[in-house]
């Protein structure tokens, strides 16, 4: 949608009138396509907004309304009208949905610039600063990294998550994790990762192999134990916006016997999303065991292990046989684009992200930041980047120059919540799905005034930008503040936080 002077001078004058179009619906339904108990009951009706809606059937629709109730979109038109309803001016912005974040692993937020990867050398430790740390919080931290992880990741316009949370060794960690990142309010999975066995502690000295093999080692009756109290205690409500996935410890590398034992609990105590990371092993491991064919997607799928539920991160070795066979069986594919640059690396043995492959087979592709400790918050940096990874080879550049600019925001919207598989529930401005949406000011010298919106937003939105965020129709931030947030208080805490696990975690010694 090319910008007109009709929008142009919408945009200067944000604060006029409604030009008072006659009423035009586009889309009206009062059917919802699931229940939640944490949605706003209140009717909230978005008006005279530039609408991006990620919607192949509405595309962009210039000036147009947005009615939601009981945190779902009812309406989608020009000129509607609700009694009642709390009414928001959306003149001169840009509406877009909410945008997923498919790997991230929000704990690390508590200590963010410990490792930069703008510092490759130091950042080579990161591993050891891992196995560190994980020993050093208490729950009270990780409670804060998850409330604070949660509350940035909706301040930079995300309203669906991936927390692939492996840094929580016992029970009080985990569970004070998930309410952290629960009571932040965004929505998405809490993917705990079972395996996590360091036993050593602050002061010790632990040879470095020991803790590597204890970092994540096989599933034991505790890890069990943690993942049924989270879901018995944090995630017993199947309607709320936050559900529990769980990370297996077996996978590439371990034997098939024992991912089918451990991938069949975990699918039979009604868990719905079953995460990984996946890169190829350095060598091909032998037969019975995942990676030794390619990725070790052919591995699984001969043992009829992939599902609908799988979700795997990285994966950049991925041939076109294995990315076939994810979609063929419904699982998912995530790529951290920023963060795996230097993947291209010759000793790093990964190659280039693969979600332009992915997409192109028809795979349910999203991205994510991955190491919040070391990369921005600006979500908007993070989907550029998707763009640009596609020149690291060959097939990415011819996959780009068939793009548009939505071709790369699905990345991060429609495409991207289904590879979290809620595709049917949020991701597009759609009747019937989930109100998780994103207002977007445009008045900023710098936010280009002209192209589509869709160009507009990938090249030269930030967060800056983001007027307004709600999620499941209730409001999250509001006129570029974050409500109820005192980002003041919760940076001193964070900095009493690192005061007090930093100087534990710095007494381990690795040998």
């Amino acid at each position: 949608m090319k910008m007109t002077r009709k929008s142009f001078l919408r945009l200067a004058a944000t604060t006029a009138a409604s030009t008072g179009f006659g009423k035009q619906v586009f889309a009206q339904s009062s059917a919802g396509s699931m229940p939640d108990a944490r949605a706003s009951t209140g009717a909230i009706l978005i008006r005279d907004a530039d609408l991006l809606t990620m919607d192949p059937a509405l595309k962009e629709i210039e000036g147009g309304d947005v009615l939601v109730e009981d945190g779902k979109i009812v309406a989608i038109g020009k000129g509607l009208t609700r009694e009642g309803a709390e009414v928001i001016d959306g003149s001169g912005m840009i509406l877009m949905p909410g945008m997923s974040d498919g790997h991230r692993h929000v704990w690390q937020i508590i200590d963010a610039g410990r490792l930069v990867k703008t510092y490759p050398k130091g950042y080579a430790g990161y591993q050891e600063w891992k196995m560190r740390t994980i020993v050093s919080m208490a729950p009270k931290d990780h409670y804060l990294a998850g409330l604070v992880g949660g509350l940035l990741a909706i301040d930079s316009g995300i309203t669906s998550i991936k927390d692939y949370a492996h840094g929580q060794i016992n029970a009080e960690n985990a569970l004070a994790s998930a309410r952290g990142i629960k009571d932040s309010g965004i929505s998405g999975w809490f993917a705990f990762q079972l395996g996590v066995s360091s036993s050593y502690k602050p002061g010790d000295t632990v040879p470095l192999s020991d803790a590597h093999a204890q970092r994540i080692a096989k599933t034991t009756e505790v890890h069990w134990s943690i993942a049924e109290r989270l879901q018995k205690e944090i995630f017993s409500d199947s309607s709320a916006v936050m559900q529990l996935g769980l990370a297996p410890a077996s996978g590439n590398g371990s034997p098939l016997a024992d991912i089918n034992r451990e991938w069949s609990r975990i699918r039979g105590m009604g868990i719905d999303l079953l995460a990984s990371h996946l890169h190829k092993t350095a060598e091909p491991m032998p037969e019975g065991y995942m990676g030794y064919r390619d990725s070790g997607i052919p591995d699984l799928h001969k043992a009829g292990l992939l599902g609908a539920d799988y979700h795997c991160t990285h994966a950049n070795r991925l041939t076109a046989e294995e990315l076939e066979m994810l979609r063929d069986s419904g699982g998912m594919v995530c790529s951290t684009a920023m963060g795996e640059f230097p993947y291209m690396a010759a000793e790093a043995r990964r190659g280039p992200s693969v979600h332009a492959r992915a997409r192109a087979a028809g795979v349910a592709t999203g991205i994510g930041v991955d190491v919040n400790l070391v990369l921005n918050q600006d979500y908007f940096e993070h989907v550029r980047s998707a763009f640009w990874s596609h020149y690291l080879e060959p097939a990415g550049v011819e996959i780009a120059k068939q793009y548009k600019s939505e071709d790369v925001l699905d990345f991060a919207t429609a495409l991207g919540a289904r590879s979290l598989r809620l595709g049917n529930v949020t991701g597009s401005i759609t009747v019937g799905k989930r109100a998780d949406l994103v207002l977007l000011r445009t008045d900023r010298m710098g936010f280009a005034m002209q192209g589509t919106l869709a160009d507009r937003v990938l090249n030269y939105a930030s967060r800056e930008d983001i007027d307004s965020v709600w999620i499941s129709g209730q409001a999250k931030k509001r006129n570029g503040k974050m409500i109820g947030v005192d980002w003041d208080d919760l940076k001193a805490q964070v900095a009493l936080a690192q005061a007090r696990f930093g100087p534990l975690a710095d007494t381990i010694t690795f040998t």
